[in-house]
């Protein structure tokens, strides 16, 4: 039905398509999912849909533990994750840098309250459990009116 030359052009240009086809084979294969891989995927969805679902099902929310009111130049360390808020409230004027870090004292500056301008009101940031932290001012006047809260988060 074909020549000679046509019945091996044919034969080659289905070897070379069987090459691609097993190098697109190779390339595709890492990437299907394995039934292990499939298997364990479907078991943290259930358990975390069941976790979603116990929360869902709870009448009244998970009571976080009540946050407290700090002072400036106080070294604290965070018993738990929360978020620090120090603000200007009125008074006499200062600037006050509130450090979080792991070293006693804490050295990385996170945020600033200028109370001589406009703006920089307010600083805040998250502390992680173990952390220290301090609204730390060079001021050395009394009755700084700033005010600073921790909150937990978890």
């Amino acid at each position: 039905m074909f020549g000679a030359e046509r019945q091996e052009a044919l034969e080659n240009r289905i070897a070379e398509l069987e090459r691609a086809v097993q190098t697109l084979t190779a390339h595709a294969g890492p990437a299907r999912p394995k039934p292990a891989d499939t298997a364990r995927l479907e078991a943290l969805t259930a358990r975390a849909e069941a976790a979603a679902a116990v929360l869902h099902s709870r009448d009244s929310p998970v009571p976080l533990a009540d946050g407290f009111e700090g002072r400036i130049d106080t070294l604290y360390r965070a018993e738990v994750t929360g978020f620090v808020a120090v603000y200007f409230v009125t008074g006499r004027t200062a600037k006050v840098q509130l450090l979080i870090g792991t070293t006693n004292p804490p050295t990385r500056v996170v945020g600033v309250v200028d109370s001589r301008g406009s703006h920089q009101s307010y600083a805040g940031g998250i502390v992680r459990a173990g952390e220290y932290w301090a609204a730390a001012s060079a001021s050395r006047r009394p009755n700084l009116d700033f005010r600073v809260h921790f909150t937990p988060l978890f």
